[in-house]
């Protein structure tokens, strides 16, 4: 892994920490709300958060082993080898589309399309980057 794909790389998690913390702020919203929110997706805002950290501040993340990052708990464990950022992208869209869902179910579809419009705009930039680090 060259030192630009690194850098790449944990540019990548940090933004990938804003979308976290979009989710993370919902989910929080609706249980203030008395909203029964599913434990999984707070196993699984725990795991992703652990692993936004882990590839930020890990020294070589061209050591990590699938093993490392199958070792956090979440909805996506055993996916997406030893690429921490997949996995991490995969935990936050499977957390944002049960947060959506329950949202609908439990808190109304306005506020369900509020969280989609705001998960939406935080993901953008996310986007922008791999279409950038692809090219």
């Amino acid at each position: 892994m060259e030192m630009l794909d690194v850098q790449k790389t944990k540019q990548e998690c940090e933004r990938l920490e804003d979308v976290w913390k979009v989710l993370s702020d919902a989910t929080g919203w609706l249980k203030s709300r008395g909203v029964n929110v599913p434990s999984d997706i707070y196993t699984s805002l725990r795991g992703a958060k652990v692993l936004i950290n882990l590839c930020k501040t890990y020294p070589k993340l061209e050591d990590l082993t699938p093993d490392d990052v199958d070792a956090h708990a979440g909805y996506c464990v055993g996916c997406c080898g030893a690429d921490i950022v997949t996995r991490v992208r995969c935990e936050l869209r499977n957390i944002e589309d049960l947060l959506v869902i329950t949202a609908t179910n439990e808190a109304g579809s306005k506020f369900a399309l509020e969280l989609q419009e705001k998960t939406k705009r935080v993901w953008e930039p996310a986007k922008t980057a791999i279409v950038g680090a692809a090219g």
